[in-house]
C-alpha cells in the first residue's frame, strides 16, 4: 500500500510538473539593424530569471526587407510551443512587428513591447538613404521599413512603447541635423509614438543602453505580468 501511495504521488507530481513547462509564457526577442541579437543577453538572462522562456529571432536587416524577415519571424515563432507568446522588440524589430501581425495571426498572443522603435519612420534613415554611399549602410530596411511606410498597427495586440531620451548614438555622428530634441542619439522621441498603446515610457538612455536598463527591464515585466 505504502509503495502504491508513493507511486501515485510520483506519478501526480509529474503531471503537474509537465502542465506547468506546457503552460509557460514565452518571450520572443527581436534585434535591430546592424545587430545579431547578442546586444539581447541583458534582458534574455533577466526575462529567463523571471520565469519567462525566451527565444531570440535573428534575421539579415540590410540584405532582406522588413517583409520579408516577418515571414521568416512568423515561421520562426509558429514553432513554438507554448501556451502564451510576447515579443520584445528593439529599433527596426518593430518594424517587423508590423509586417507580422498585419499578414499573419498567433493564437496564443500575448502581449508586445518595442524599445526605441522608429515606426512613423526614420529622420536618420531619410538622411542617409538620400546620400550616396551612406545609404548601402540600410540596405532593404528601408523598403516598406524606416522611411515610414510599413502596415498600421494592431489595435487588438496590447502593446507597450519605450523610448529614450539621452542624446548619445550613431546618428549623431552619421546624420545630426536629422535629430531633433528629445531623441536617444539615433531615433526622436516623436518617431516612437504610437496612438494604439496602452502604455508609453520615456527613458533617461541611448538607443543602445536601453537594452542594459534596469528601468526599462522593470516596465518590461510589470507590463508583462498584468
Amino acid at each position: 500500500m505504502v509503495s502504491l501511495f508513493f507511486c501515485i504521488k510520483i506519478n501526480s507530481t509529474l503531471k503537474l510538473i509537465g502542465m506547468s513547462a506546457s503552460n509557460k509564457e514565452a518571450v520572443v526577442l527581436v534585434h535591430g539593424i546592424w545587430m545579431k541579437g547578442f546586444e539581447l543577453f541583458y534582458l534574455r538572462y533577466k526575462l529567463k530569471q523571471q520565469g519567462y522562456r525566451v527565444y531570440t529571432f535573428r534575421y539579415s536587416s540590410v540584405f532582406k526587407t522588413p517583409e520579408q524577415n516577418a515571414k521568416k519571424l512568423y515561421q520562426f515563432a509558429s514553432a513554438i510551443d507554448e501556451s502564451t507568446l510576447h515579443f520584445i522588440a528593439h529599433s527596426l524589430g518593430g518594424i517587423i512587428l508590423q509586417h507580422l501581425f498585419y499578414h499573419y495571426e498567433f493564437k496564443q498572443i500575448g502581449k508586445v513591447v518595442m524599445i526605441a522603435s522608429p515606426l512613423n519612420g526614420s529622420a536618420v534613415a531619410d538622411y542617409l538613404s538620400q546620400k550616396k554611399i551612406l545609404k548601402y549602410l540600410l540596405g532593404k530596411s528601408i523598403v516598406k521599413g524606416l522611411l515610414g511606410n510599413a502596415p498600421a498597427w494592431s489595435e487588438k495586440i496590447k502593446t507597450c512603447m519605450i523610448a529614450g531620451t539621452q542624446s548619445i548614438g550613431i546618428g549623431l555622428l552619421l546624420a545630426p541635423k536629422a535629430l531633433q530634441k528629445p531623441n536617444d542619439g539615433t531615433v526622436n522621441l516623436y518617431e516612437t509614438t504610437l496612438e494604439q498603446a496602452i502604455e508609453s515610457h520615456e527613458v533617461k538612455r541611448s538607443h543602445f543602453t536601453l537594452l542594459f536598463s534596469k528601468e526599462v527591464l522593470d516596465i518590461i515585466v510589470s507590463f508583462l505580468k498584468k
